[in-house]
């Protein structure tokens, strides 16, 4: 049985990020491409933002796409797990086979991952569904919270829409607004826009804090500090649209991350247990380890898991008593805390002299 390296695991969910990040980032250019500016003042002016959210055109099917790289990566997992399976031989009987006489006395079983499998099928539709529900709530919620931050600094309601949705960049596509940030990154960009209008000196200095700013921009907020004036209007949509484009390249790779890990995981679990459904392993001779990434950006709770071990079926435990068959599973409950940027992996060990001595000729 071909054993399979963090490493190897690693350069697979590489491969799998970019397709979930540019599918995400396609599905929030293509709600922005279509946006009517004047119409989105009108909503947003009578506070109707579940209407926004109709116009905008923010629903599951703005996001099929991004369900389909899901289901890739998943389908990537389970392929992967056939290639770590032992290699199972059928021994035909001569009663059978009469006057016959086949090439091999044992032929080779084709291991195959069966992505229409009802278990399967379920997780695909019950992973994309949860993510494409948890983007669509948040949406919903940056944009109420940038509406009342734009009602509180006095911005009219055309301002505030192009706050969401964008301005036109030169390219002639629209860019720095809040859809697809998250609620709190939302609000990082309506507190950039507070503090560079703030006119205060400490207020606008806590701009240079912010790892995603364009540094390139940093000269004119210099400049309206030493001059002691807040940052014109039009350099703060500037300023705050370059940090929002570059948050939403974040939340991008976050997701693919976050999304590639769990479906591939996912995927090589399912993998596995198609095999034990099917009779051509016993689940108690499969055990997984917890395997981390080995460096400092490791979070303390799987640290601490690190090198744990587990009958196929049972769960992993962290520290704060999080459940996990898999890095990723939230399906035991656990939280963001233990999901969100995890690198971690499960490694799988077959006990082969307990295969053969159940019947199953394996090498």
């Amino acid at each position: 049985m071909p054993a399979t390296s963090a490493r190897q695991l690693d350069q697979l969910a590489k491969k799998l990020e970019p397709p979930i990040a540019k599918a995400f980032l396609r599905a929030i250019s293509g709600v922005t491409s279509k946006a009517g500016v004047a119409l989105i003042a009108q909503l947003l002016q009578a506070g109707r933002v579940d209407e926004v959210m109709q116009v905008l055109g923010l629903d599951e099917a703005q996001f099929t796409d991004l369900g389909e790289a899901l289901r890739d990566a998943y389908k990537a997992g389970g392929q992967q797990a056939t290639t770590e399976m032992p290699k199972i031989r059928l021994s035909l009987d001569p009663g059978i086979t009469g006057s016959y006489r086949p090439r091999s006395q044992a032929p080779m079983l084709t291991i195959r991952f069966d992505l229409r499998n009802p278990v399967a099928e379920q997780w695909v539709r019950e992973a994309s569904s949860k993510l494409i529900t948890e983007i669509l709530d948040s949406q919903r919620e940056a944009i109420r919270n940038t509406l009342a931050q734009g009602i509180a600094a006095g911005r009219n309601p055309r301002q505030t829409a192009l706050d969401i949705v964008g301005r036109t960049a030169e390219t002639g596509r629209r860019a720095g607004g809040v859809i697809g940030l998250t609620s709190q990154q939302a609000g990082f960009v309506s507190n950039v826009r507070a503090e560079l209008a703030s006119g205060d000196p400490k207020l606008m200095e806590h701009y240079f804090t912010r790892g995603r700013r364009d540094r390139r921009l940093d000269g004119i907020v210099r400049r309206a500090i030493a001059a002691g004036k807040p940052v014109g209007q039009a350099d703060i949509d500037k300023i705050a649209g370059r940090y929002a484009d570059r948050l939403l390249q974040l939340r991008g790779e976050m997701i693919a991350r976050t999304e590639s890990i769990a479906s591939m995981a996912a995927g090589r679990e399912e993998g596995y247990r198609q095999q034990i459904a099917a009779g051509n392993l016993d689940p108690e001779n499969v055990t997984g380890n917890w395997d981390t990434a080995g460096d400092n950006h490791v979070r303390h709770s799987h640290a601490a898991m690190n090198g744990q071990q587990r009958k196929f079926g049972q769960p992993f435990q962290s520290p704060g008593g999080a459940l996990m068959l898999y890095p990723g599973d939230t399906s035991l409950g656990a939280g963001p805390e233990e999901i969100i940027g995890c690198r971690c992996h499960k490694q799988y060990r077959i006990n082969m002299a307990a295969e053969a001595l159940r019947g199953q000729q394996v090498r």
